[in-house]
């Protein structure tokens, strides 16, 4: 994504007419499409927004999953949907790695999509076999110097977040570290608790109750604070690791590009009210999302800074697009 071309599109939200219609938005029903199966947390994390503005709104807000073409073909329906707010998008990070692997869309991420209100985020974890030969970050990095080959890691696979995020740890800290990815986080869980693989980057969940019944070691979670899943896993900066190794598979609310402004200051308004409530922010954090929120332009920036941060680290390890 271009930064004059993003930000614009942030700041045309402004500019945007206000049709009558937006005055009593909503007044129809929402359709909330998530670019993925029924099912884990992703899928739930919708459920628990869509039941909060359901009754905050007075209009039934009802989730339609559209799985496939690594979450292009749920986000193109909302891509090409009618600008009114009546269908909006749970984006997943894709909306901007997919632009950062400059893969061929069928929509301008830019022009076709307007930028909401970040989310949720799904904290990143480095996490090990019990039996592995180091125990903190640091053990890990002098530990991997003294060995002739690299160290095997494993990831739910090939062009995944958590493969971005092992990657752009490798370059960060030198260390020798080999990518062996799995059909999925269950698959390569599997092997590690089972000694095949000793290393592991994922997401919070699953391999983070792994960590917290005693399965795995938490390394570090890839988080500015920690995480209330894993309070004694430490943080980046706690592990002593640069700063911009901070990651997560985040997650932002997204409309079609041309939505007027007013609908979408109450779609931020309404999902920025939902983390705030007791009872909707607990369900998402006993989930392991960290609560985000903002403003639609700071989602607009943020789309900006992971676009160019993931395409930096892809081109510098030379990582092969999603199948």
């Amino acid at each position: 994504m271009k930064r004059r071309h993003l930000l614009g599109s942030v700041a045309a939200l402004a500019l945007a007419p206000s049709p009558s219609r937006a005055q009593t938005y909503p007044d129809k029903p929402i359709r909330f499409v998530v670019p993925y199966a029924p099912g884990g947390a992703t899928d739930t994390s919708a459920r628990i927004a869509a039941e909060y503005l359901s009754s905050k709104f007075g209009q039934q807000v009802l989730v339609d999953n559209k799985p496939g073409g690594g979450t292009i073909i749920g986000t193109e329906i909302v891509a090409k949907a009618r600008p009114d707010g009546s269908t909006i998008l749970l984006a997943p990070a894709p909306v901007a790695t997919n632009t950062s692997f400059g893969l061929k869309l069928p929509y301008d991420p830019v022009k076709d999509l307007a930028p909401v209100c970040s989310y949720v985020d799904m904290p990143l974890l480095l996490a090990c076999n019990p039996n592995a030969p180091y125990k903190t970050m640091a053990e890990l990095i002098a530990w991997a110097k003294t060995q002739s080959g690299p160290i095997p890691y494993a990831s739910a696979g090939n062009a995944s977040m958590p493969h971005l995020w092992g990657e752009q740890l490798r370059m960060e800290t030198g260390i020798r570290l080999e990518h062996i990815g799995y059909k999925g986080s269950a698959d390569a869980l599997k092997d590690v608790l089972g000694g095949h693989v000793m290393l592991f980057s994922d997401t919070l969940l699953p391999s983070g109750l792994a960590v917290k019944d005693g399965r795995l070691r938490g390394l570090v979670v890839a988080s500015a604070k920690r995480v209330p899943m894993l309070p004694d896993v430490p943080t980046v900066a706690e592990a002593g690791l640069p700063a911009n190794l901070t990651g997560a598979v985040f997650f932002g609310v997204m409309a079609p590009g041309g939505t007027p402004e007013p609908v979408v200051a109450t779609l931020n308004a309404a999902f920025n009210d939902l983390l705030r409530d007791p009872a909707t922010a607990k369900k998402l954090v006993d989930l392991g999302f960290v609560l985000v929120g903002g403003s639609a332009a700071d989602y607009g920036k943020r789309l900006l800074a992971e676009t160019e941060k993931w395409r930096k680290v892809i081109k510098e390890a030379n990582i092969s697009p999603p199948a």
